[in-house]
């Protein structure tokens, strides 16, 4: 990747979500890039933060408050990275799960304009992974999302592609430590070995894991280059969530509290993806040029 990123003077850029575990780095990578007076960061109501001047705690259902945020800060782009990705809990509240997702960016782009430039961080749960392509899941394959999760965000995914200026990433899964430790993989694997408590993971579910620096550094660069679009966005490597759980274990916790299963054997859970690795080639290549 061309590590010289460089963004205009002129632009004015809104990003929503920064407290989850993809927005943070993006947020992060931004404040180096761009001056205070020219971001404003969105976080969901009550969260805590740093104490930041260019952040506002604002649910994405709130039109009133996030167009007082228009009106006042006037941005001139925007990178949507809010939404819930929670399996359990989106099965279990799939009207808040869509309110959140899909009424979620409608806001944005009713409220913004459909001639704004709008980058939107979406996921890889759009696909099933029940029939994976042998190179992985490019942009030209149809998603099939077998959960709540993953059908609200490729219903966001169709709103967000009416804009005249969109351009859509899919990432792959995040690793990384979160803002407040409680969001992606890492967090919660480590969450439950930090308490002496086990945790199953799956053999058989694989992602195209991604460190979130790296996620931070590509789509600061997507948005230099101002592309458009649909692009992938995954590491190189795929990992079972058991791989996962193995690499934390290797902090120096009890090997036994790392179970293992395949996801034929899990009761009573939410639906569980198969290989939803991603091919990021279509990317990738752009971004080292």
């Amino acid at each position: 990747m061309n590590t010289t990123i460089s963004l205009p003077a002129s632009w004015r850029i809104l990003i929503t979500g920064i407290t989850s575990i993809h927005g943070w780095p993006i947020f992060l990578k931004l404040k180096e890039l761009v001056p205070e007076s020219r971001l404003f960061g969105i976080a969901p109501p009550k969260s805590r933060l740093p104490d930041l001047k260019n952040v506002a705690c604002v649910c994405m259902t709130d039109r009133e408050t996030l167009m007082q945020i228009r009106d006042r800060f006037q941005p001139n782009r925007i990178v949507h990275c809010a939404g819930v990705c929670d399996l359990d809990l989106c099965e279990e509240r799939p009207g808040w799960a869509r309110a959140i997702n899909v009424a979620g960016a409608k806001n944005i782009i009713e409220i913004f304009g459909t001639d704004m430039p709008l980058f939107y961080m979406s996921t890889d749960l759009v696909f099933s992974g029940n029939n994976p392509p042998a190179q992985g899941y490019a942009e030209e394959d149809a998603p099939d999302p077998i959960s709540v999760v993953g059908q609200t965000m490729t219903e966001a995914e169709h709103e967000v592609m009416k804009c005249l200026n969109h351009c859509v990433v899919r990432l792959g899964l995040p690793l990384g430590t979160s803002i407040n430790k409680d969001k992606g993989a890492i967090d919660w694997i480590e969450g439950r070995f930090r308490r002496n408590l086990p945790a199953s993971l799956f053999y058989d579910e694989f992602r195209s894991c991604i460190s979130c620096e790296e996620i931070g550094e590509a789509i600061a660069s997507v948005l230099a280059r101002d592309l458009r679009g649909l692009f992938h966005l995954g590491g190189q490597t795929s990992w079972s969530l058991h791989d996962i759980g193995k690499h934390v274990q290797k902090k120096g916790y009890q090997p036994e509290l790392l179970k293992g299963l395949m996801r034929r054997e899990e009761k009573n859970g939410p639906p569980r993806v198969g290989n939803i690795s991603l091919n990021s080639d279509k990317l990738r290549k752009l971004l080292a040029t």
